[in-house]
């Protein structure tokens, strides 16, 4: 990598005395130099665990009672945060994901409240692993891991007024494993996963619990994208750089 940059360096001073414009013609040959280095450093960046912001996705949640979906609220945006996967190791190492709050409204009520609203939920843990298998197609894996922990809280309304609203209570709960299907890019698929459990008992419902389902869909960059971003700042600065010169020559 050394000798390659100072190969670049010669190249850029010997190549630039020969043109009118040698400062752009040096940042050219940087950007191909980073270029050079995207290449070059990309395997290489994959054979470790990466913690890769999250950029978009979703989570649908069912809420069920005795296995019944009695309300859905689907496509709730995630506001954050990370997860660390290894694409070559074929790891899942950690994961924080937040979503935002919603409200699902219940075809039947539950101890008198008919709206129940997630008001905040993170889903964090360092996983260790039970199973890791390879579907056969590069890139693209199942991790069977845990254990985690969901905290935030949650709410619940009586559309009828009959019943005082209710907000502000704790979710801690503990999640023994889950299942998440990883590709490469890497982009994270977690099918139904329990977030929470609400005993029935203080809402005159014995025995009955409503529990929270949420299915992931996390988006992450995709590797290489911070470069790419500063290639193409390189490549902006030298164009800008040559029409400024051009400019001032018109003028003179």
């Amino acid at each position: 990598m050394i000798r390659l940059i100072r190969w670049f360096r010669v190249k850029a001073r010997s190549l630039g005395a020969k043109f009118k414009n040698p400062s752009s013609l040096r940042l050219y040959m940087w950007a191909a130099l980073l270029c050079a280095c995207l290449l070059l450093t990309a395997p290489a960046a994959q054979a470790l665990p990466i913690v890769y912001p999250i950029v978009g996705g979703s989570v649908d949640i069912d809420v069920r009672l005795g296995g019944v979906v009695i309300g859905s609220s689907l496509g709730v945006a995630l506001t954050g945060d990370s997860v660390t996967v290894d694409t070559t190791a074929l790891t899942f190492d950690a994961i924080r994901i937040e979503i935002a709050a919603t409200t699902i409204i219940l075809s039947q009520p539950f101890g008198g409240y008919d709206e129940i609203s997630v008001e905040s939920a993170i889903l964090e843990g360092s996983l260790s692993f039970a199973t890791t298998a390879s579907s056969g197609i590069s890139g693209l894996y199942t991790a069977v891991a845990g254990p985690l922990t969901v905290v935030g809280s949650w709410g619940a309304t009586d559309s009828n007024g009959i019943n005082p609203d209710t907000s502000g209570n704790p979710i801690v709960f503990d999640v023994l494993s889950l299942i998440a299907i990883v590709n490469s890019n890497p982009v994270v698929e977690i099918d139904q996963v329990t977030i929470n459990s609400i005993d029935g008992t203080p809402f005159g419902e014995p025995g009955q619990h409503l529990t929270i389902v949420a299915s992931y869909h996390v988006l992450t960059p995709e590797p290489g994208t911070g470069l790419l971003v500063a290639l193409g700042l390189v490549v902006l600065a030298a164009r800008r750089g040559a029409g400024s010169r051009r400019g001032h020559g018109d003028r003179c």
